[in-house]
């Protein structure tokens, strides 16, 4: 895996968008893991960190079919210019509402807006920059480096907000964007797109455009199902993901007895382990197809199940090594969802559609992460954070075995 690595950041323009991932998703990270840790502290139910959830998800529904339509008009290397930049600017005012609950879910909403235009354009650009032979390798850097700051945002996210305070946290987020812009501006100018100067008349016949581009990317979707079927999996895998978050606080601190700021180092590290060890697997392979994606969720299903029954097993010998093995074969699970998905959608997609592709697929996927995590805080409220974590587990495997007999 290094050297295919080494080889796919061969590629300045792959190496700098690299470089803007991995500043730019660690700050998202911390954010996001920082915000939820930081509101839980606040009031103490896993509810309010479902509006956290639908404070995302409304600008993801409002503006995810035209991101993709957006990302097909206008280069991409000005979408993801801006977009960090404005993140910056929605950042500095989060720096003055850390005890403002409705001030802080406004700046989500923005902050997610944003991220929701980056997305797509950040997705399609990859097969402009990377030949079509080193896509699996360049998507499994991508899925690792997706991972790998998952790991960190989420590790430090609880140490800066236990050391620092949630102002210096959200201060450093806002410096962590300011470095990813700065990768993203020495991009060469890879995509050849034809731009012409706005008017009022071309905004005028531009707004039917943009709607005729969405419904047109929408059949172009629902009508293949080499990119249909992959998509609606990625979005179920990051339905199970968005629940995961929403219940681990309450789980860790009243199952695990882990004090939820503790969370990332004792259970997101070994998952971000496992995720890396399924890219070192991955990588070995020139082609991907959905049977990784059957086996990824039949493994997530079955940790999470296991875990949920902890208490029964956490006073033997040696339990918090099989907690830990969990994690792992969790995390590892997570990545047989996410690589071939993501790079199934990267082949099976036109390029002058890719845009809209990624668009609906972003929009769906930040979704999935969102609107199902307020029936799940919902649910872990009103019963308790284990019966909620027996039902999540229990209904994934069932949804692997059908997709195995399918």
């Amino acid at each position: 895996m290094a050297n295919s690595f080494l080889k796919v950041l061969e590629n300045r323009d792959f190496k700098r968008m690299w470089f803007s991932q991995l500043f730019s998703q660690i700050a998202l990270n911390m954010l996001t893991f920082g915000s939820v840790l930081h509101i839980f502290e606040l009031t103490g139910k896993a509810t309010s960190i479902s509006l956290v959830m639908i404070a995302s998800a409304i600008p993801v529904a409002i503006f995810g079919p035209f991101s993709g339509v957006l990302a097909d008009r206008v280069d991409y290397r000005k979408i993801l210019i801006y977009t960090n930049l404005l993140r910056v600017v929605a950042i500095i005012f989060l720096l003055y509402s850390t005890r403002n609950l409705l001030a802080i879910f406004e700046v989500i909403f923005i902050i997610s807006a944003l991220s929701q235009i980056f997305s797509p354009a950040e997705s399609a650009a990859i097969p402009l920059v990377v030949p079509k032979n080193q896509l699996v390798s360049a998507n499994s850097a991508v899925m690792t480096t997706t991972f790998v700051t998952l790991l960190i945002g989420y590790c430090v996210a609880g140490a800066f907000l236990s050391l620092l305070g949630a102002f210096w946290l959200f201060a450093i987020c806002g410096f962590l964007f300011i470095v990813a812009s700065w990768a993203t501006f020495l991009l060469s100018n890879f995509d050849n797109k034809k731009t012409e100067k706005l008017t009022i008349t071309k905004f005028a016949t531009g707004i039917e455009h943009v709607w005729r581009e969405m419904k047109t990317g929408l059949h172009y979707v629902t009508d293949s199902k080499d990119i249909l079927r992959p998509m609606i999996r990625l979005t179920i895998g990051w339905t199970i993901f968005g629940s995961l978050i929403t219940i681990l606080p309450a789980f860790s601190a009243s199952i695990l007895k882990i004090d939820p700021k503790l969370i990332a180092p004792l259970v997101v590290a070994p998952a971000g382990v496992g995720m890396f060890l399924a890219t070192l697997s991955l990588n070995k392979k020139t082609t991907v197809n959905m049977g990784l994606m059957n086996m990824g969720f039949l493994l997530a299903g079955v940790a999470m199940f296991i875990v949920s029954f902890y208490p029964l097993y956490s006073h033997f010998f040696l339990a918090i090594v099989v907690l830990l093995i969990l994690a792992v074969i969790f995390g590892y699970g997570t990545s047989l969802i996410q690589i071939p998905g993501q790079t199934l959608l990267h082949l099976n997609s036109e390029q002058d559609k890719r845009g809209r592709v990624f668009g609906m697929s972003t929009m769906m996927l930040r979704l999935a992460t969102t609107l199902p995590s307020v029936i799940v805080g919902g649910i872990s409220d009103l019963t308790s954070p284990l019966i909620t974590m027996i039902l999540l587990g229990t209904i994934t495997i069932i949804y692997a075995v059908i997709l195995m007999f399918e």
